[in-house]
């Protein structure tokens, strides 16, 4: 059942034993141009100032820092190419001018920029290239200088900022959170009936074997999928 916004204390009393949020949430509560940002910080918001305790699990942190990952990459190259411009090979100074154009355009159209894996490894095997001395390249000497500040924080800021707390081993075997132990079967089912992904099956598990009534998602897959298979006393709060 979707659960409105406004109403979250009024329509389930449940609520004090607290509510499961999955990565897309909070990403895009940590993150001004993704297209949930503002609904994400009312719903942070609003869970917070009614004291319903925020819960997540590992792999939710895990996914959180590769999606930063591919987004603080690009941020970071842009600063780089600008602090370095004119001293690099054409070839690198032309990729990375590339890249900035394309970050600026997505940034006037208020949509987050984020670079694939392969994208990524382009060019880190260009800088790689670059000699800066016997032990440093220009790759390693980017990320020491312009990406390991950014992404070793990312995590802790977000979890302070928005009040999520772990739900972890000791948690599901104390009972007081679990009806049930998350099974990998019962992930593998999840995955099969629905085609998902493996973190969100995952996330949708831990939520569907806990006694918490609420998951809260920015991830249209994920709501499908809780809403086909979900006990109808529990909530899912969705854009």
């Amino acid at each position: 059942m979707l659960i409105k916004l406004p109403n979250i204390r009024q329509q389930n009393e449940e609520l004090d034993l607290g509510c499961i949020v999955d990565t897309n949430v909070v990403f895009a509560a940590t993150f001004p141009l993704d297209t949930h940002n503002e609904w994400a910080d009312q719903v942070f918001n609003k869970l917070q100032s009614s004291k319903i305790p925020i819960f997540t699990n590992i792999n939710i942190r895990s996914e959180f820092i590769e999606l930063n990952r591919r987004v603080l990459i690009p941020e970071c190259l842009v600063d780089f190419y600008d602090a370095m411009r004119g001293f690099l090979n054409p070839e690198i100074e032309h990729k990375l001018k590339s890249l900035k154009t394309l970050k600026a355009r997505a940034t006037s159209e208020s949509r987050a920029f984020k670079l694939s894996d392969s994208e990524i490894k382009k060019f880190r095997h260009l800088l790689s290239a670059i000699e800066v001395n016997e032990t440093t390249n220009g790759w390693t000497l980017f990320c020491r200088d312009y990406f390991h500040q950014y992404i070793t924080t990312v995590w802790d800021s977000a979890i302070n900022d928005l009040g999520i707390q772990f739900l972890g081993t000791r948690a599901i075997e104390s009972k007081d959170y679990f009806n049930g132990d998350p099974k990998w079967t019962d992930m593998l089912d999840i995955i099969g009936n629905s085609g998902i992904g493996s973190s969100d099956a995952m996330i949708i598990n831990l939520f569907l074997q806990s006694k918490l009534p609420l998951i809260v998602t920015a991830d249209s897959d994920v709501k499908d999928t809780v809403i086909s298979m979900m006990p109808t006393d529990k909530y899912i709060l969705a854009p």
